[in-house]
């Protein structure tokens, strides 16, 4: 038998060459092959435990027989944490003022927060004088927006009066 590779270093060399090439490519074929589909579904459930902010926006106007009318406009979900809470407690409610109820899918209340009455806005200016003055300006129609910290449990949002527990409206914010 005529081995060649003792006349000749360069057969050699390629030899081991692709020797090395073929073993490096088997064994990133093995540790490619060996991720788990776990890792995946930790990916998705670490994205749902994520905090999430939800933004809502209605529009609210008095109707001919002095009642309030809510309009859902539309709704944003979005990745964050709120720093503070901007609502104040419910004993600090007036009449005029709304109450934001939190439910999970079977109706429960999960949360009540307190929304200062969105048809009054005080306005601070200062006179010629130079004095600070305060003007309380009674609109009809006004769109706001509510912006809170997203609980896993809520299913849907309502709005009512502060003096009456009946929803003025009621929003979807997760399927069931």
């Amino acid at each position: 038998m005529l081995n060649f590779t003792k006349h000749n270093p360069k057969l050699v060399f390629l030899k081991y060459y692709h020797l090395h090439k073929i073993t490096l490519l088997i064994v990133l074929l093995i540790f490619s092959g060996c991720k788990s589909a776990k890792n995946v579904s930790n990916q998705s459930s670490q994205i749902e435990n994520e905090p999430k902010v939800l933004f809502l926006n209605y529009n609210i106007k008095k109707t001919a027989e002095g009642k309030r009318q809510i309009t859902y406009i539309n709704k944003k979900i979005t990745n964050g944490k709120i720093k503070q809470n901007p609502f104040e407690p419910i004993e600090n409610g007036i009449q005029g003022d709304l109450i934001f109820t939190e439910l999970n899918k079977k109706q429960k209340v999960i949360n009540q927060l307190l929304i200062k009455n969105p048809l009054i806005k005080k306005i601070e200016y200062v006179d010629e004088s130079k004095h600070f003055k305060t003007k309380v300006i009674d609109f009809d129609e006004m769109q706001f927006s509510i912006r809170l910290q997203l609980k896993n449990d809520t299913k849907y949002i309502t709005i009512s009066n502060f003096a009456k527990s009946e929803p003025l409206i009621k929003t979807q914010i997760r399927q069931l």
